[in-house]
């Protein structure tokens, strides 16, 4: 699945056959009713091919990928080879089926308060292209390796947003494993996570606002059995209360000296996770140190985060002050059954600095391990190379070996019954570790992706 989509006309996603893209769904087209599909164009590999041969290939096939993103990650995980550039994917003879994500409606960036040029795009259309892509391959009669470079810092990080359950569901089909990035979170100061016990039953979370900074939404998240007492305190000091009383509905807090109001909408126990959430948003927010004070009612011993969103949808010099690199994997990455994965630089075996780290607050292990993501080697827009980093492309070279073990398990008849589990085990057996460290741990998982080493387990 990608945001951008992908540049067919690249010679990587070709073989003597022509395209090696077997259906392309653009979910960001008009459609009519004729369309297999509830929205957007589905392209063949026909169309495709067609469009290649004609001296105007767009205007056969009018999909393009906007920003590279999506061309980076399918060359990565199933480009074909080339020598003059010492590049290949990880599956270089893979068939493809690509879905480039529609953006976001526009009531809902409004909201949200995203700035109007970041691409952004919604949880029911990647679950409809997972399903695309599910059915799809059910024609094919190939096992299926999904790609998932996208990531939100919204919800509890515990695996239970819509995305993460449905990623779950899919994954627990034979033959389909769905590998996902750990989002590049870690060092962005955009979490914080605070502990109350009795006799220190406050903390005081720093938020420092830049100066241009248009407005944001801020996701406050308390685990059970706490309740909170929370105030906000302006950089003047004016400092206001926010109810925590049940049906308060949206609250607005308006400050005397500051411009900036506050709306909040407080639910003691979320139906989903049974924690507290508290969903704040900053409206034309006043620059300077802000101040959250929290505690708990009845002195109870109690523990809370707070996330805010992922870089590219808040200004940079927006952060906390004291914030915690753990707990920053991005849904869906922390679903159950996903392989998530975090990136690594593959010349000295360091960590990517900006990588998500884990566990999820509630225990659950993620990321399963570390695969190359610094400094890539990537294909570009118009048939040129250059290099990457990210969480997206360890999870696309984990995609494209997570092809090549479906290859060796279900094409050739090794072990028929070869489930997603069971890419995702084998690999988390064969990973790399270090003699000196305790796995799995939050930052490496399990280790380093070494596709060598479980074929040596395997075999």
């Amino acid at each position: 699945m990608t945001k951008s989509g992908i540049d067919y006309r690249n010679p990587l996603f070709r073989d003597e056959n022509g395209s090696r893209i077997a259906w392309l769904w653009d979910q960001s087209l008009v459609g009519d009713a004729a369309e297999p599909v509830p929205y957007g164009r589905v392209f063949t590999k026909e169309d495709i091919d067609r469009a290649l041969a004609s001296d105007e290939p767009l205007d056969v096939v009018p999909s393009t990928d906007t920003n590279g993103h999506g061309t980076a990650l399918a060359g990565v995980a199933a480009g074909g080879m080339a020598p003059r550039e010492n590049f290949s994917g990880a599956a270089p003879d893979a068939t493809l089926i690509v879905v480039k994500l529609k953006q976001a409606k526009m009531y809902l960036r409004d909201f949200y308060q995203f700035p109007p040029n970041v691409e952004v795009v919604q949880e029911n259309d990647v679950m409809m292209a997972i399903s695309y892509a599910m059915k799809a391959a059910q024609q094919l009669k190939m096992p299926l390796s999904i790609c998932l470079g996208i990531g939100s810092s919204q919800g509890a990080h515990q695996g239970d947003s819509p995305l993460s359950q449905y990623v779950d569901y899919s994954a627990g089909f034979s033959q389909i494993s769905i590998s996902v990035a750990a989002g590049n979170e870690g060092s962005a100061q955009h979490h914080f996570v605070g502990s109350l016990s009795s006799p220190n039953n406050l903390s005081i979370a720093e938020l420092r606002i830049g100066e241009n900074e248009p407005g944001f939404n801020l996701e406050f998240w308390g685990q059970p059995p706490g309740f909170f007492n929370i105030s906000i305190q302006a950089p003047t000091g004016e400092t206001l209360n926010v109810s925590n009383s049940l049906g308060a509905g949206t609250q607005e807090l308006s400050f005397v000296f500051v411009e900036t109001k506050v709306m909040v909408n407080y639910v003691s126990i979320e139906r989903q996770t049974g924690n507290t959430l508290v969903y704040f948003r900053f409206l034309h927010p006043a620059a300077g140190i802000w101040k959250i004070l929290v505690s708990s009612r009845d002195n109870q011993t109690a523990d809370f985060h707070m996330w805010l969103p992922v870089e590219g949808l808040i200004s940079e010099d927006t952060y906390f002050l004291e914030s915690s690199p753990y707990n920053t994997i991005t849904s869906p990455g922390n679903s159950i059954d996903s392989i998530t994965v975090t990136a690594y630089q593959y010349r000295d075996n360091s960590l990517y600095l900006r990588a998500g780290r884990g566990f999820a607050p509630n225990g659950i292990i993620t990321p399963q391990f570390a695969a190359p993501g610094v400094d890539i080697k990537v294909p570009l827009l118009n048939g040129e190379f250059g290099s990457a980093s990210g969480t997206s492309l360890a999870a696309a070279q984990t995609a494209g070996v997570a092809a090549l073990l479906f290859e060796w398990a279900v094409i050739r008849g090794n072990e028929p019954y070869f489930s997603g589990n069971s890419v995702k085990f084998y690999l988390q057996r064969g990973a790399r570790r270090e003699e000196n460290m305790q796995y799995p741990n939050p930052e490496w998982g399990y280790g380093r992706l070494d596709l060598y080493h479980t074929f040596e387990l395997l075999t």
